[in-house]
């Protein structure tokens, strides 16, 4: 497994890209980026039936009723949201972390997953857990996660999706 050869600390993200905490204004392009990264960079990893159940799952009043009780975090170029991610900090779960697809391959999601476990080690978890969907599991092996099995996310009555189950110890700082 190929790990990363920075530390946990949370280094500067891409060039022109700034990572902050979200704010309710934002959840209208936190929706857009989560319907577009579903609809393109998992269309070969799961069928149209399960695209559109996920992709309903997370209404706006889904991602507003969030910020109650979860961290969330956008990555913004030139002022565009380009992705975005949600930790809950008191498990210590990743929840979500999605790049536009024209963003992708360009650190946008590196920058938003580091934010997040510095959130969680700040609030004093020494491991994150996340259910990573099959086309994100090389991704978060390159991050260091550590598969620990299969999973399911239920997004529907009848349609779950096929995760993969991942760890990852976050170094002290």
């Amino acid at each position: 497994m190929e790990s990363r050869s920075f530390p946990d600390a949370e280094p500067a993200p891409p060039e022109g890209t700034v990572v902050r905490p979200a704010h309710e204004s934002d959840v209208d392009a936190i929706v857009r980026v989560h319907g577009e990264s579903i609809r393109v960079l998992c269309r070969e990893r799961y069928g149209e039936r399960e695209i559109a159940a996920w992709i309903a799952f997370r209404p706006p009043e889904a991602y507003r009723s969030a910020f109650a009780s979860r961290e969330l975090f956008v990555a913004e170029r030139r002022g565009e949201v380009i992705g975005f991610g949600q930790l809950d900090p008191r498990r210590g779960e990743i929840e979500a972390c999605y790049v536009a697809p024209d963003a992708v391959g360009g650190g946008v999601g590196a920058a938003l997953l580091q934010k997040m476990e510095a959130e969680a080690r700040r609030r004093g978890h020494a491991v994150v857990h996340l259910n990573a969907t099959l086309n994100a599991e090389p991704f978060y092996e390159r991050m260091g996660y550590r598969r620990l099995g299969p999973a399911r996310h239920r997004v529907a009555d009848d349609v779950n999706l096929e995760c993969v189950r991942m760890k990852h110890v976050l170094r002290s700082r």
